[in-house]
């Protein structure tokens, strides 16, 4: 059964557009929060723990889990059936945010530009593909198709992605692709000489903690690199708050504070972005560099960030509250538009009630 999201017993509602009442969140365009920052929404963790009980027993499911940590104050954890934080689930799609927090070391200490294109690096991306940059590949803006027959090495791969028809000029389009982080990742390995793996090791995993996090073998992704792998909730953790902690871990800075506002801003602007079906399931219409953009502070800067996959699996920092969390979900029973909306709604929830709770 599909992890359906019928969030009206809940109780939950938000301050109409005109402020002169509330409407139920099934109400709402596509299932999703109101993004602006003067979108009130009124709900408790009990609720929406109880929702998720209901809905882990409605759907089938083994188990899942809702965890919201803020910077100060208690966390908010709740498991349900065998849900486990130590338990590797499948990054999928998550993957782009790890995929961007690699890329953007390499944009802090000057070995990449955002704006240079790719071509000067990667001879085999050829004709209009060379003038791809590296900010258009962490935004799905490349205007890559959504996939190519590959051979199942990387280096054999290459001259696949680099040939393949464009469905926008660069810039011009906003598609979600796997073919970004494979280029993206390529490029890394291009400038630095270090496979894949090694390097998120080396920029993200080791100083943040997350070294159980590992990526798949190439041969198992249509010889695809960085697109996809295992994490565990605990691991995925520990990346979400070196963002929420302005790109530190303790002492390390590991991403700047400029390359983390880059992360947040909106790098598709001016783009019609309704028509990429994860818009739709996610109800978040703009996108930064590797994440989804879910709730605005009122400038061009996200109060909120996500990036979910295919699987329900849907982590997110509140910069505004100083906050990471996640719903974790593994439902492959589903069709990918039920998992991913019914984890939506329930992560923007759990931002809403953290701005509910106590102190």
């Amino acid at each position: 059964m599909a992890l359906a999201l019928l969030l009206g017993a809940c109780g939950v509602g938000r301050a109409s557009d005109g402020g002169s009442g509330t409407q139920s969140v099934e109400q709402q365009t596509g299932g999703a929060l109101d993004p602006r920052p003067d979108a009130v929404v009124t709900v408790t963790f009990d609720q929406i723990d109880q929702r998720l009980d209901d809905l882990v027993a409605e759907a089938g499911l083994s188990g899942a889990a809702i965890v919201v940590v803020p910077t100060t104050g208690d966390p908010h954890t709740h498991l349900v059936g065998d849900a486990d934080l130590d338990r590797p689930l499948p990054l999928a799609e998550s993957s782009m945010w790890l995929t961007s927090a690699v890329l953007l070391t390499l944009v802090d200490d000057g070995t990449l530009s955002l704006d240079e294109p790719v071509g000067a690096h990667l001879p085999w991306m050829t004709g209009p593909r060379a003038a791809i940059t590296l900010r258009q590949l962490l935004s799905h803006t490349s205007g890559l198709p959504a996939s190519v027959d590959c051979p199942p090495t990387p280096v054999s791969c290459d001259a696949a992605v680099g040939g393949a028809p464009l469905v926008d000029p660069p810039g011009e389009g906003f598609h979600v692709t796997d073919l970004d982080a494979n280029v993206a990742a390529r490029l890394a390995e291009t400038v630095t000489g270090t496979p894949w793996p090694d390097l998120f090791a080396q920029r993200i995993a080791t100083p943040t903690g997350a070294t159980t996090t590992a990526y798949a073998d190439p041969s198992t992704t249509g010889g695809l690199v960085a697109v996809d792998g295992t994490t565990t909730p605990n691991d995925l953790g520990r990346i979400l708050a070196m963002v929420r902690d302005g790109g530190r871990v303790g002492t390390t800075q590991v991403l700047t504070n400029d390359s983390i506002t880059a992360m947040l801003v909106d790098q598709t602007v001016r783009l019609d972005t309704h028509t990429e079906p994860w818009v739709g399931e996610t109800g978040v219409p703009t996108y930064g560099l590797g994440v989804w953009r879910d709730r605005l502070r009122g400038d061009d800067v996200a109060a909120v960030v996500s990036a979910p996959n295919r699987f329900g699996l849907y982590p997110f920092v509140d910069i505004g509250q100083s906050a990471w969390g996640m719903v974790v979900v593994d439902d492959h029973t589903s069709e990918r538009a039920a998992a991913v909306s019914s984890s939506a709604v329930l992560s923007q929830l759990s931002a809403a009630a953290l701005r509910n709770s106590p102190g």
